[in-house]
C-alpha cells in the first residue's frame, strides 16, 4: 500500500492477507468476531463453515444470529445465537483462527484476544485494505455491497413495513395493534434499532443494520409507514405505497422537514426531505393545523387522510396506563404523577448534534406546591427526549424523581400522568388533548426562540401557562384555576381544528386496510 502501508497501530493488520488467512485457516476452529456488516460480507463471499460468531454487545447476545447478519449463516454456523467471547476459554489456541469482522474495534478487540491468549486472528477491513489499497474504499464496499444486489424478489401485497424512529411506539404501533385485531393474514415488520424491544405476537421484527435483511424487507413490502425519513439508498418501487404518519401528535409547535432544514441551512437533511418528498403517496394526520404543516414542511401535494393522532388514543384509556406504569415503577395507587419532560437542544455550532438542556429545575420547590395546592403524595417521572435520553443516567436524582427516560412508550407516560411540566415540547399538546394540566418552564426562551428552533405557532398564544424562573413556575402552580385552563384548551383546539376522541387508530388501520385491498378510491 506504498506511503499508506502502515494503518493501524497493530502491525500484525499491516501485513494480513487473505491468502495467509485461508492457508492458516484448515482445520481450525474458526470464530467471526463481529456481528454486523463484516460478518454478512464475510458470508457473501466465503464459503467456510465456522463455529459462530461473537460479539462484545451484551444486547445481541443470545438473539438468533440471522438478526444481524444474512440468513445464510444458519446453514454455515454451528452455533445459531450470539456468543460471549467467554466462548474461547474452552478452546486452545493453536486450534482456533478468529476473523475479526468489526469494522470499528479491530485493534481493540485483538487487545481482548491478546489478553486471552488467542494470536491467530485477523482484521477483514485489513486484509480487504491491503486488497484494494485503501482503508476508505475497502470499508465502503464491506458496507454497501448489499446495496448492490440487485433485488429480484416479488413485492408482497399482505406485507407492511413499520418505522417508529427505531422503537415500538408512536403512532404506528397503534396502527399495527388495530391491524392485528382486524387481519390476520398480514406480515407486518417492524424496524428497530434497539435491541430490547418486545412487539406483539404477529409482529417481525428487522435490525436496521442488516442492511441486506432491511433491504430486502423494504423492496418487498406492499405498504410503507413511517414516522420519520427514510434513507437516501431505499428507493420505492412504483407498486409499493408509501405512508407518512410523522412522529408528533394532532398539533406541532417547531418547524420540521423543508421549514426546518432550510432555517438550519442544512444540505443533507434537505436532500432526504427532497427524496421521501416525491416517494410519499399519503400522509395520515390529526388536524387541519397538522395537515396544513405537513403540506408545508413535506412540501407534499398529494392526498392527506386527516384520521386523528392515532398514539393519543392511549389518553382516553387513562386507568389502564396509570396502572401499568404504576406497577412498572413500583408506585402506591394513591401516588400522585407528575410528567417532566424537556425537550433536546441542539448544541451550539453544530448542524445537527442533539443535547440535553440542564434547566435546574428546582423538584423540592414544586412537590412542596402541589402538595400544598392539590393535597396527596406526588413523585416525578423525569422523561428526556429519546435523542438525549442516555443522559438521564448521569443526572443525581431525588428519591421522588423517577427517570422514565427509557421507559418504552412516552404516550402512557402521558396517560398515566396528572400533571406535565415541559418546554417546547409537542407533547405538551397530547395531555391537553383529555384537559389534564400543562405548564410550561423555559428559563431559555428568548435564546430558543431566536436562534435555536423556529416555530409554527405563537409561544405566548399557547394555552399553557409560562415560566422562566422556579419561582415563577411555582406561582403558576399555586394559581392554576381548572375551570379558566379548561376554556383556554378549549378555544385553542377549536382554533387549530384538533378534535381527539380515541378512535384515530382505527381510522388509520381501515385506511391502510382499504390500500391493501385495493378499495381506496
Amino acid at each position: 500500500m506504498d506511503e499508506k502501508k502502515y494503518r493501524f497501530s497493530n502491525n500484525k493488520f499491516n501485513v494480513q492477507t487473505w491468502g495467509e488467512f485461508n492457508s492458516i485457516k484448515t482445520n481450525k476452529l474458526i470464530f467471526i468476531f463481529g456481528a454486523g456488516y463484516g460478518a454478512d460480507f464475510y458470508f457473501q463471499n466465503h464459503s467456510d463453515d465456522i463455529v459462530g460468531i461473537i460479539d462484545n454487545d451484551e444486547s445481541k447476545h443470545g438473539h438468533r444470529i440471522d438478526f444481524f447478519v444474512d440468513e445464510i449463516s444458519l446453514k454455515r454456523c454451528k452455533e445459531k445465537k450470539v456468543l460471549d467471547v467467554s466462548v474461547l476459554k474452552q478452546y486452545k489456541n493453536d486450534n482456533l483462527v478468529i476473523l475479526i469482522a468489526n469494522l470499528n474495534a479491530a485493534e481493540q478487540i485483538a487487545e481482548q484476544l491478546d489478553s486471552l491468549g488467542i494470536s491467530n486472528y485477523y482484521s477483514l477491513l485489513a486484509m480487504e485494505a491491503i486488497k484494494r489499497k485503501s482503508i476508505v474504499l475497502a470499508k465502503d464496499q464491506i458496507v454497501n455491497h448489499c446495496l448492490l444486489t440487485e433485488c429480484t424478489d416479488e413485492i408482497e401485497s399482505n406485507k407492511l413495513i413499520f418505522y417508529s424512529t427505531g422503537g415500538y411506539f408512536g403512532h404506528g404501533k397503534y396502527i399495527a395493534e388495530q391491524l392485528l385485531k382486524q387481519r390476520r393474514n398480514l406480515d407486518i415488520v417492524w424496524v428497530v434499532t434497539d435491541l430490547k424491544i418486545e412487539v406483539p405476537k404477529g409482529i417481525r421484527l428487522v435490525y436496521w443494520k442488516n442492511k441486506r435483511k432491511y433491504i430486502h424487507e423494504m423492496r418487498t413490502a406492499k405498504i410503507w409507514v413511517h414516522d420519520d425519513m427514510v434513507p437516501l439508498y431505499i428507493q420505492k418501487q412504483s407498486e409499493q405505497i408509501y405512508v407518512q404518519v410523522k412522529h408528533w401528535s394532532s398539533i406541532t409547535l417547531k418547524t420540521f422537514g423543508f421549514d426546518f432544514t432550510t432555517f438550519r441551512k442544512d444540505n443533507v437533511e434537505i436532500e432526504m426531505c427532497r427524496h421521501n418528498s416525491k416517494m410519499m403517496d399519503y400522509i395520515i394526520t390529526g388536524s387541519k393545523f397538522d395537515t396544513d404543516t405537513c403540506r408545508s414542511g413535506f412540501g407534499f401535494k398529494g392526498e392527506i387522510v386527516q384520521a386523528g393522532s392515532s398514539r393519543s388514543d392511549v389518553l382516553f384509556n387513562e386507568t389502564k396506563y396509570r396502572q401499568k406504569v404504576k406497577k412498572h415503577y413500583g408506585l402506591d395507587d394513591n401516588k400522585k404523577i407528575l410528567l417532566y419532560a424537556p425537550t433536546f437542544r441542539y448544541k451550539l455550532g453544530g448542524s445537527n448534534i442533539r443535547e440535553p438542556y440542564e434547566t435546574n429545575i428546582d423538584y423540592e420547590l414544586i412537590i412542596e406546591k402541589l402538595v400544598n395546592k392539590f393535597s396527596d403524595e406526588w413523585c416525578v417521572l423525569l422523561r428526556l427526549h429519546p435523542l438525549v435520553s442516555h443522559a438521564s443516567k448521569s443526572i443525581t436524582l431525588l428519591d421522588y424523581v423517577i427517570d422514565a427516560s427509557d421507559y418504552s412508550d412516552s404516550q402512557e407516560l402521558v396517560a398515566a400522568a396528572d400533571i406535565m411540566i415541559t418546554d417546547y415540547s409537542s407533547i405538551m399538546f397530547e395531555p391537553a388533548y383529555v384537559r389534564k394540566p400543562v405548564f410550561l418552564f423555559a428559563p431559555d426562551r428568548k435564546e430558543y426562540i431566536n436562534g435555536e428552533r423556529k416555530l409554527l405557532i405563537d409561544y405566548d398564544t399557547l394555552p399553557f401557562s409560562i415560566a422562566e424562573s422556579n419561582e415563577e413556575l411555582t406561582n403558576h402552580i399555586g394559581n392554576f384555576n381548572r375551570e379558566e385552563y379548561v376554556i383556554k384548551v378549549d378555544e385553542f383546539m377549536e382554533k387549530y381544528g384538533v378534535h381527539e376522541d380515541g378512535h384515530a387508530s382505527e381510522r388509520s388501520a381501515k385506511f391502510i386496510l382499504d390500500l391493501i385491498d385495493g378499495t381506496r378510491s
